[in-house]
């Protein structure tokens, strides 16, 4: 017979948890959720990370395919600038304020307006950016300004260069002494552009004009 001091015990299917084994349980479950935070963060910043590279290179390739339209499509037509003063159709390392400035074709008219196929280009050179300037007409009137275009930054340094019929190169155009039209003159034969990117390195393109 049973009394009244014997311990009641429950039977061990409806046993509870001890104090000590929630707390296991808290601390096994803790380090797991920061093991799954740890790794989803660091998918996350390699997804951010990636989606960087990848807008980073298409500025790249739209600025590098930007230049090859241009340089590509250089043509011989001097113009007037808004004073009136003849300017040879290139030049380069002579204007403080533009890397080069040149006339080229193949200008888009869709809508078959009355206007030239020509453009008047230009490239600056500000801070570590790489501007690109456009006139709406070759030459100029004044009070005209050139539209101007960012087409890369993190830019380090850029240079042109330039290749005469006679196998030299020069950083300027028209080279100094070049002698007007005559026998001693020189033309041009090609052109070489490098970009100096911060996080690329250097992207070197030639361009030939012959």
């Amino acid at each position: 017979m049973q009394t009244v001091r014997q311990i009641y015990r429950l039977p061990a299917a409806q046993r509870g948890f001890t104090l000590l084994e929630l707390m296991i349980a808290s601390i096994i479950f803790a380090i797991m959720a920061i093991m799954a935070y740890g790794g989803l963060d660091n998918v996350i910043k390699n997804s951010e990370s990636s989606k960087q590279a990848l807008k980073r290179l298409q500025q790249v390739q739209q600025s590098v395919s930007i230049l090859n339209r241009d340089l590509a499509q250089i043509v011989q037509r001097s113009i007037r600038d808004e004073y009136g003063n003849k300017k040879p159709y290139l030049t380069a390392g002579i204007n403080i304020d533009n890397l080069i400035e040149f006339t080229r074709g193949g200008r888009v008219n869709p809508a078959n307006m009355l206007r030239s196929s020509l453009l008047r280009v230009a490239y600056q050179f500000d801070e570590d950016k790489l501007i690109r300037l456009q006139w709406p007409q070759l030459d100029r009137a004044q009070g005209v300004d050139a539209k101007k275009t960012v087409i890369i930054d993190s830019v380090e340094e850029v240079t042109f260069r330039f290749l005469d019929d006679k196998a030299r190169w020069h950083k300027q155009w028209p080279p100094l002494n070049n002698g007007g039209q005559g026998n001693n003159s020189s033309e041009l034969y090609a052109i070489e552009v490098v970009l100096q990117l911060n996080d690329w390195g250097d992207i070197r393109r030639l361009y030939s004009l012959k």
